[in-house]
């Protein structure tokens, strides 16, 4: 090969490097705007309004600045009618580039970030050289940054198992400089895989034994274990709760263990236990002070003398002059309602139900209790797969001030259970929830209890509550003509 061949060679590598370098740019800055796109940065107000004044600016100095310079250097016949085009367009024209250039810029800045994420974790991705069997390798398509101990990866995994990662896990972690918290499929797309990483990792496995004696005033119980400290909780604090969580994510193992912790923290205390499952809650059913309900029935008449023993309360107090129960002081025991799978008593029946009456009282009396049983020691705590109208009404939602989320299948079920989507991002580990009191939000693994010590610890309670002195509220079905029935009824959920 001469050397003019050579050089011409050269040449030519030199373009072919340098237009690909102008593709990947362009593929780069594409990618970038898409991010900014997904940030939805255009959807807030303060960028909205700086954009704006950016675009308003660059409009004015548009305005007052002439492009018919150029125009004198052109033929004279073309100068009028080129002047004439000009004189129309030219505020038009740069201004619209001017606008969408600031557009592109503010999305590019807004998406840049997440950008780099992504480039950074797919590089950490490609060290492990994992490839499906037609040579498809993991591609990271989002990366959220939780908070600021939390990243979540989401990655294509055309052909890729999950075992294929958890094989690696070692090496991941190596590569991505984060430990690893799980690993699990998407579950509407099981093509994806969700890689849960952190900087600092909470225990997967707290023991019940070790966290209740952190719980130490009266009426109080073990919420779980943060990276920060033990959280507990008290009735005193937070009168009612609610315990929502997919299947599998450690919700009955938390009610269980709320209710356990309470009887082992108080002395004054009574437990009414809904379990319309028939058999969950059967261990707590040998103490003095705790009685299981089975069917809606019983549990709607229940409620309604709960509603008359509130009343009954607040009449104390006032005769008293005091402003809320104090157990010890007005020798009234604290009342907990607890019921488990609430939508099997608070769901939506059709009219020729057997269960609506008994189903539309025990709402109208749940509602009434949230409202306003606060300060007469009468407590209520709910736990539900999914929070909607055909569980828990809007109105006892809004007095539900505790609330304990595991992980959620869908953005919008955490919405409705803590007001954001941080227990859907959670990782797939059985006892992890988010804890939310008031405006507050906490990541908490929650305690496990086995069967066998659950049994054992009960049993230990039984010296401690005496039979002689405890008086249940019983359920008491008031007299009613078949013929007035419904205005009965009518009368109570009105």
């Amino acid at each position: 090969m001469s050397q003019t061949e050579t050089k011409s060679a050269e040449a030519n590598k030199k373009y072919d490097r340098f237009f690909d370098g102008l593709v990947e740019i362009a593929l780069a800055s594409l990618k970038i705007l898409k991010e900014g796109f997904k940030s939805k940065c255009y959807k807030k107000k303060e960028n909205l309004v700086l954009t704006g004044s950016f675009i308003f600016l660059s409009c004015v100095m548009i305005y007052q600045k002439q492009h018919l310079k150029l125009v004198a250097y052109l033929p004279d016949v073309m100068q009028i009618p080129i002047a004439r085009l000009i004189n129309q367009f030219s505020n038009l024209l740069p201004m619209t580039l001017a606008s969408l250039f600031i557009v592109t810029l503010a999305l590019m800045i807004a998406g840049l970030a997440t950008y780099k994420l992504i480039k950074k974790y797919q590089l950490a991705l490609d060290h492990l050289n994992l490839k499906s069997g037609l040579d498809h390798r993991p591609i990271v398509v989002n990366v959220d940054q939780v908070d600021e101990t939390r990243t979540r990866i989401l990655v294509k995994s055309t052909g890729l198992g999950e075992e294929r990662y958890k094989s690696k896990l070692d090496d991941l972690r190596a590569s991505v400089g984060q430990k690893i918290e799980s690993v699990t499929y998407l579950e509407k797309d099981n093509r994806f895989v969700e890689i849960s990483l952190a900087h600092k990792l909470l225990e997967n496995t707290v023991r019940y034994s070790d966290l209740i004696v952190n719980a130490k005033k009266p009426y109080s119980f073990v919420v779980g274990k943060s990276l920060r400290a033990v959280v507990t909780e008290s009735l005193e604090d937070v009168p009612h709760y609610l315990i929502a969580g997919s299947t599998g994510g450690g919700k009955s193992v938390a009610f269980k263990n709320m209710l356990l912790g309470l009887l082992e923290t108080s002395k004054n205390i009574q437990l009414y236990i809904f379990d319309f499952k028939q058999v969950e809650m059967n261990e707590f059913a040998v103490l003095p002070n705790v009685k299981v309900i089975k069917n809606e029935h019983e549990a709607s008449l229940l409620l309604e003398s709960f509603v008359k023993e509130m009343d009954s309360r607040y009449k104390l107090l006032e005769k008293k002059g005091e402003k809320k129960i104090n157990p010890e002081r007005d020798k009234l025991p604290r009342i907990v309602i607890g019921i488990d799978e609430c939508s099997d008593l608070l769901g939506k029946v059709k009219k020729n139900d057997p269960n609506f009456k008994a189903m539309e009282l025990a709402k109208a009396c749940l509602n009434e209790l949230s409202r306003k049983a606060r300060a007469s020691g009468i407590h209520l705590i709910f736990a539900t797969q999914k929070v909607d109208m055909n569980s828990i009404d809007t109105q006892i939602q809004e007095n539900l001030e505790g609330r304990l989320s595991f992980r959620m299948n869908t953005i919008e079920n955490s919405v409705r259970v803590l007001q954001n989507s941080m227990s859907y991002y959670l990782p797939s580990i059985a006892g992890r929830a988010i804890w939310k009191k008031g405006a507050n939000y906490t990541e908490v693994q929650c305690p496990f209890i086995s069967d066998e010590e659950l049994v054992q610890r009960i049993d230990a309670l039984k010296v401690k509550f005496d039979d002689s002195e405890v008086t249940m509220v019983e359920a008491k079905e008031d007299k009613v003509k078949d013929d007035d029935a419904d205005l009965y009824v009518d009368k109570k959920i009105n």
